[in-house]
């Protein structure tokens, strides 16, 4: 059973919490990490690689930081240039990932308090990436949100990376 982590930060490097997320999955069994702009310095997506690796995932994971509010443009061109032909122009083989459970993690710069009901909640910002699974009769799971990233210290960080790991162990897998 396969999970695919589509990671889309433009400056991963430089990113404590980004990469403290993706430190807490190290031992994660079977985990499939594509680092989109690692992978695709040049914003061209390779669609034929990619539909193969959405078509490998029992659980899809989408970590990436919300940049305002939305996701970075490389994985909102994945989904374009994925998704689009194979939804729109291969239904009987896109059919095969209808149930895929999909979990979007991210990080924010602000607190908390700024994604509550008195504003934007992350529910609400990741409203598209919901309407993508619905349209492609994936399994959404409830978001995994850290906060305030940039003030938080190693320790918070690394407890972050070890809830983020409990967050994908106890989303399902597509039972095929």
């Amino acid at each position: 059973m396969t999970t695919v982590l589509l990671l889309a930060h433009p400056d991963f490097v430089a990113s404590r919490a980004n990469r403290a997320l993706l430190a807490g999955l190290r031992d994660l069994p079977k985990l499939e990490v594509a680092e989109l702009y690692a992978l695709y310095p040049d914003g061209k997506i390779d669609a034929a690689v990619e539909r193969e690796r959405l078509l490998r995932a029992d659980r899809l994971v989408l970590q990436f930081p919300l940049q305002w509010y939305s996701t970075p443009p490389l994985l909102k061109y994945w989904q374009d240039a994925v998704l689009t032909p194979l939804f729109y122009m291969e239904p009987d083989i896109a059919a095969a990932t209808a149930g895929l459970p999909i979990l979007a993690a991210t990080t924010t710069g602000g607190p908390s308090a700024s994604y509550q009901p008195s504003g934007m909640t992350i529910d609400e910002l990741f409203a598209p990436l919901k309407a993508t699974a619905r349209k492609c009769s994936w399994l959404w799971q409830a978001p995994l949100a850290v906060h305030d990233v940039r003030n938080l210290d190693d320790a918070a960080l690394s407890r972050a990376g070890e809830d983020y790991k409990s967050v994908v162990l106890s989303a399902p897998m597509l039972q095929r």
